[in-house]
């Protein structure tokens, strides 16, 4: 009885070191995910990365992966640790996602790791990639590295969304995203001489959007109606995020700015076979446009959606934003195909004349988040499908 007192504080010493450290730990991989979504307008297809070098409790390296084939995050945080005259031997890395173990546009990540000889690495979350896929942390511990994994996971999965769905599907993370009144009608009616909605704050928020996305997509309907751009403006990025239409039976006009401006941003129309060849010489207008066509299977008379997104899942596309009107947001949402809905909401009411929406909220949803836009406000559902 005498020693259990010792005993118990013995014991709550050492629990409450090891939950210091995991704190520690925890701050240091928090910090190397912001360091990761630094790249979020230069990196797809592939993920952002970020990584932290530790020795003796102090920082002495970081990096990220900046831009599409160039340096990953490890490679970049090892030579900023050199660079300022550390060495990286026997010291702890902290890395968002499993190091790369494969020769692509650069070489190994696992290979600098360990050329450099550190002795430990915190992997938040395994890359579901096929070429890696646990391979990069075997490696690392055949070479005799501790490696633990799991540190924010969900942070770091979260972050590359679009990336770990492109990989397990083949199809992009689907984002449904409208601007509304407060009586849920999206556009003004058209005797309305009002044009937006939102207010200047949101629609710069809908281009940044875009810039982090690789693809947006409407209906038909969208473009016969409001003749869109869908590029990216209001903004310094000037990403050249795919455009695209879902247009059954090729009335895309020939003067619409989606075609004119299709040689400076990419621009595929989603049809089907049967219109192609009944309209050969729109056909060959388009392409000498630069348009692409690719034909989809036609399902209850409408264009397979599934369709759609494998093929975009082909070109590397691991955002998709679908912007058009009810009818197209609707088709995904009924289909099952969304993941995130995004829901501008300005302060006014429109009135039954207003254009509705074709479906209701979901019954249930968790995890929403409110973004302040000025006098507007962003609603971001995540579903559960």
């Amino acid at each position: 009885m005498i020693g259990m007192p010792k005993l118990f504080t013995f014991s709550f010493s050492f629990f409450t070191y090891n939950n210091i450290m995991m704190k520690i730990n925890e701050q240091y991989m928090l910090n190397a995910l912001v360091l990761a979504s630094q790249g979020y307008l230069a990196t797809a297809p592939n993920p952002m990365v970020g990584a932290i070098i530790v020795k003796d409790k102090k920082v002495i390296g970081s990096g990220y992966h900046q831009s599409f084939g160039h340096n990953h995050a490890e490679v970049n945080a090892i030579e900023d640790c050199i660079a300022q005259g550390h060495s990286p031997a026997d010291a702890t890395m902290f890395v968002t996602l499993e190091p790369c173990c494969h020769f692509g546009k650069t070489p190994p990540c696992t290979d600098a790791i360990i050329k450099a000889k550190i002795k430990k690495v915190f992997v938040a979350t395994i890359d579901n990639s096929s070429k890696v896929d646990g391979k990069g942390i075997q490696k690392l511990r055949e070479h005799n590295i501790e490696v633990e994994v799991g540190l924010c996971q969900k942070q770091a999965q979260q972050l590359n969304a679009g990336f770990f769905k492109l990989n397990d599907t083949g199809k992009p993370l689907v984002i449904l995203k409208w601007a509304q009144s407060l009586d849920a009608k999206l556009a003004w009616p058209i005797e309305s001489a009002n044009r937006w909605l939102t207010n200047q704050t949101a629609r710069q928020h809908v281009h940044e959007l875009r810039a982090k996305s690789g693809a947006i997509i409407v209906g038909i309907g969208t473009v016969l109606a409001d003749n869109p751009m869908l590029n990216i403006r209001n903004t310094e990025y000037r990403n050249k995020i795919l455009r695209a239409v879902i247009d059954s039976e090729l009335q895309i006009p020939m003067d619409c700015q989606l075609v004119q401006t299709a040689k400076d941003w990419p621009f595929i129309i989603y049809t089907c076979e049967t219109a192609i060849k009944a309209h050969s010489e729109k056909v060959q207008m388009l392409k000498d446009l630069n348009c692409q066509l690719v034909a989809i299977e036609k399902l209850n008379d409408h264009l397979s959606l599934e369709e759609i997104l494998i093929d975009l899942g082909k070109r590397n596309v691991l955002q998709l934003i679908v912007e058009g009107g009810p009818t197209t947001l609707a088709a995904f949402y009924h289909a099952n195909l969304a993941d995130e809905l995004m829901v501008y909401v300005a302060p006014i009411i429109i009135g039954s004349r207003g254009l509705a929406l074709n479906f209701d909220f979901p019954t249930t949803a968790t995890d929403i988040q409110t973004t302040d836009l000025a006098t507007n406000t962003l609603y971001e559902i995540p579903l559960a499908l």
